[in-house]
């Protein structure tokens, strides 16, 4: 029985907040920094905002990518699906289309919240390889539906929502007519025009991104967002790199529990997709052979591997409408996930009893954790409540994964609403004390009885994959899963 959250099933919280509207925040006791903790029925709005503000910080701030310019006419198109009659003033943000693989996020000059050209981060520092994981997680986020439906109540937010199609669009180009080697397999391309080696991964989420553009240009839904969607993208080159990419995953299928996860989620999406009925069934063929692996996961398996693995299952039953795979991802939580979880520091370990995290470590926590939370058996789910808000807090605020506080970002109309710790832990730092975006960190470790950041880096592909599976139901959907409305029939 699928459950929900629930804070997913409130009246009006739909929305999002401006990028440009920046607060005055009251100042947050010493006493709160000790004392305030998550639990299950707040944490899903602290994760909505970290993820909203890696996004805002990457692709509107940073300047972390090739510049991308909106068009008057594209740009009024957008303000009339956000609700505009005239036009209103601008912010002068760095939007990016094509993004780089990473960069340092500290600020090259003082931060003032009020002016968006201070929250650039030094070009210098930019490792500008074109990663196609990058370009693809990107597209995930930005053409995320419930994501751009949780906290977007305003004209601005709505605005600033839809300003980032154009940005996908732009990333989807490069992935299509640039990130292709000679074999048709997408690979990081260099800044002098070499390609590395193709992962397997790479391919998978390409997948899902090519997919979810096609599932949000060709949704019936009537909200704002579907509703431009439908009008400015254009659902043919969607559909056209994800036959490249199903191809592709099919040339240089993964092996690793991890990346077989992604691809049965990919493969998923695009079986929903596709308007062809061989292309379809040949998608769920090797969905199918990908969760059959997963059943049985290698001795050896990560934390990663053993997460995603739990992720994979449960949304191969959600596929196939078989509950074998979703009692194949109950058995493994609790006979290979669960002995790994070490209460005294809030924190799952290693197998071979290391504590460190990078943003792909914690995704795929976060993913099985929320797999088994609204789609798992009761048991598990109330276990994976306890777990999920703790892991959270452990990793991002204490361990310090989660650089600076995204609270400026929140308008004051939620806040009003609700207190700012919901939003944004308050022991994170602010923005101005800690001169970095509030973006996640490259790695943190514990040792020595204390968790400290070992890599300060943003790097974008694992960064922008925490994001897409920090999410936030809504009205019983989130992001990370197949769409359970488009999903019916599909077996048929």
């Amino acid at each position: 029985m699928t459950r929900i959250p629930e804070t997913a099933r409130r009246p009006g919280w739909l929305a999002r907040a401006a990028i440009g509207a920046i607060l005055a925040i009251a100042p947050i006791t010493t006493a709160a920094t000790e004392t305030f903790r998550y639990d299950a029925g707040i944490v899903d709005t602290a994760a909505h905002w970290t993820g909203r503000a890696t996004l805002a910080n990457a692709l509107m701030f940073s300047g972390l990518g090739e510049p991308v310019r909106v068009s008057m006419s594209e740009m009024d198109d957008i303000l009339k699906h956000a609700g505009y009659v005239t036009r209103p003033p601008m912010p002068d943000m760095a939007m990016v289309g094509a993004i780089y693989a990473a960069g340092d996020p500290r600020f090259v000059t003082t931060p003032n919240l009020d002016d968006l050209r201070t929250l650039r981060w030094d070009p210098a520092s930019f490792d500008r390889t074109l990663d196609p994981e990058a370009q693809a997680w990107a597209v995930v986020k930005t053409t995320a539906p419930e994501f751009h439906l949780n906290f977007h109540e305003s004209r601005d937010e709505r605005r600033i929502a839809l300003m980032m199609l154009p940005q996908a669009r732009a990333q989807l180009d490069a992935l299509a007519n640039r990130l292709r080697d000679a074999d048709g397999l997408f690979a990081a391309r260099s800044l002098d025009g070499t390609f590395a080696a193709p992962q397997p991964r790479h391919q998978a989420a390409v997948l899902w991104a090519a997919a979810n553009l096609v599932l949000a240009a060709t949704s019936e839904r009537d909200d704002y967002w579907h509703t431009a969607a439908r009008a400015l993208l254009d659902p043919w080159p969607g559909r056209a790199l994800g036959d490249a990419a199903l191809a592709a995953v099919a040339a240089l299928p993964p092996e690793a529990p991890a990346d077989r996860a992604i691809a049965v989620q990919g493969l998923g999406r695009y079986a929903i997709a596709t308007d062809d009925a061989e292309k379809r069934n040949r998608a769920l063929q090797l969905a199918r052979g990908h969760a059959d692996a997963l059943t049985s996961p290698v001795p050896e398996a990560g934390l990663e591997d053993l997460a995603f693995a739990v992720y994979g299952l449960i949304e191969a039953g959600r596929l196939f409408e078989e509950n074998v795979y979703r009692d194949a991802a109950t058995e493994l939580f609790q006979s290979r996930l669960m002995p790994l979880w070490d209460e005294a520091i809030g924190a799952f370990r290693a197998p071979d009893g290391a504590a460190v995290y990078t943003p792909r470590t914690l995704a795929a926590l976060v993913a099985g954790l929320n797999a088994l939370r609204w789609h798992g058996p009761d048991d598990v789910a109330r276990e994976a409540d306890r777990l999920y808000p703790q892991l959270f807090e452990t990793v991002l605020i204490r361990a310090g994964m989660l650089l600076a506080s995204p609270l400026p970002l929140v308008p004051q109309h939620y806040l009003d609403r609700e207190p700012a710790a919901h939003f944004a832990h308050p022991a994170l730092p602010a923005v101005q004390d800690a001169g970095v975006a509030p973006v996640f960190a490259a790695a943190v470790r514990h040792a020595d009885g204390g968790w400290t950041v070992t890599d300060g880096t943003f790097r974008t592909a694992d960064a922008m994959l925490l994001a897409n599976m920090l999410v936030m139901p809504r009205d019983g959907r989130a992001d990370a899963f197949l769409p359970a409305d488009r999903l019916a029939g599909l077996q048929q």
